[in-house]
């Protein structure tokens, strides 16, 4: 089943082979960007360690054992991520939910995890890794396995553990049992303590390569060829991101640029501003953040629209390449600077400015570099 996580070859091999040579760690660090396979790798492992099939097929993915991974129902499986604070009278003492009402988004977190991974879940709360997990994962990891030979722990999002809750994870990252192993995921290791770090052992995932993202949304055959490379590229090394983006359709934020680019040609600055009204909360900032990726595969296309067509990702608006080509033909002088630009809003977006801000002065930029104006 290794086969099945694409662009992390080298992960793969390094995991395989402390598998055969019976070198596993106690305590693994799995960092790397989002949606890249960090949680799939962490329970394939899982499951390979404890597998009941031959030590080449592990893991075999049919076997008793790999079917309780896959449904999460393994009793030696524990799985930890962040979660809404509950009230201390829904939390036993060993850490445990009480309320049926928080039961049951958990539950619903994990049904989407099974089945759809790639979807974005939303909570009712601020989420967070609290001391309460932690106590339960310490209830648990001194627990004889029930029938695996290794309990497997696996805390995603591991950044996302307060500081409470990382001070006590420590004690157990210190010395824990032999029949244990503890596999922590994240996007940004930095923001986990010094001394969590030091504890295990680190392996990096990859962004995966846009050929391999093309790949596979190819065996989607309702897909066409322009939306396999514009999904490929607003994915930008993001698996899940891709999937999730055909699952929703999100050919919406497309439209909303073509719009905006509609606005610019025709210098329209009236309709614009009553466009980008609908900007004004952070409710909006994902589509905005969308919006902006898709403007930058636009001038990568208006780059190559002179000698490099065969790249260019939306083939089904030639003529509008065309158009703003023929606004401003020094593309060398301006594609890169402007694409810049544009990484600087989406990071300045993170910082929760004003989206209407954002998008009016995209807009003015983009005025000025095809116009040499602004509204």
């Amino acid at each position: 089943m290794f086969n099945k996580i694409k662009g992390q070859d080298r992960v793969i091999s390094i995991l395989k082979r402390a598998i055969e040579e019976d070198k596993i760690a106690h305590s693994y660090l799995f960092y790397g960007p989002d949606g890249v396979g960090k949680f799939t790798t962490a329970l394939y492992f899982g499951m390979a360690i404890n597998c009941l099939a031959t030590h080449d097929k592990r893991p075999c993915g049919a076997c008793n054992s790999c079917q309780k991974f896959l449904s999460f129902t393994h009793p030696d499986f524990i799985y930890t991520f962040p979660f809404p604070n509950p009230l201390k009278s829904d939390i036993s003492a060993s850490g445990e939910i009480k309320s049926d009402k928080a039961i049951e988004e958990y539950q619903d977190y994990v049904k989407n995890k099974i089945k759809t991974p790639w979807k974005e879940f939303f909570f009712t709360k601020n989420i967070g890794i609290r001391i309460g997990s932690i106590r339960m994962l310490e209830h648990r990891i001194y627990l004889t396995p029930h029938e695996a030979n290794y309990k497997i722990f696996v805390i995603e999002n591991a950044e996302l553990m307060t500081v409470q809750a990382a001070n006590a994870f420590l004690k157990t990252l210190e010395e824990p049992p032999n029949d244990s192993i503890i596999i922590l995921t994240t996007s940004k290791p930095n923001s986990l303590l010094p001394t969590i770090l030091s504890r295990c052992q680190k392996i990096q995932f990859a962004a995966i390569s846009r050929y391999l993202i093309e790949k596979e949304l190819e065996k989607n055959k309702f897909l066409e060829k322009f939306e396999i490379k514009m999904y490929a590229r607003i994915a930008n090394g993001n698996m899940e991101k891709a999937l999730r983006l055909i699952d929703e359709g999100r050919i919406e934020s497309r439209e909303k640029t073509i719009e905006f680019l509609k606005f610019l040609l025709s210098g329209n600055d009236l309709h614009f501003i009553e466009f980008v009204k609908k900007y004004k909360t952070s409710k909006t900032q994902t589509q905005l953040v969308e919006i902006i990726s898709h403007l930058i595969i636009w001038l990568a296309d208006i780059s190559y629209f002179k000698y490099c067509q065969e790249e260019i990702v939306n083939l089904d608006k030639t003529e509008l390449i065309e158009s703003l080509y023929n606004k401003n033909q020094n593309v060398e002088e301006y594609v890169d600077n402007l694409i810049e630009f544009l990484e600087k809003m989406l990071r300045r977006l993170e910082g929760h400015v004003n989206p209407q801000l954002i998008f009016t002065e995209i807009y003015n930029k983009f005025k000025m570099t095809f116009f040499g104006k602004t509204i």
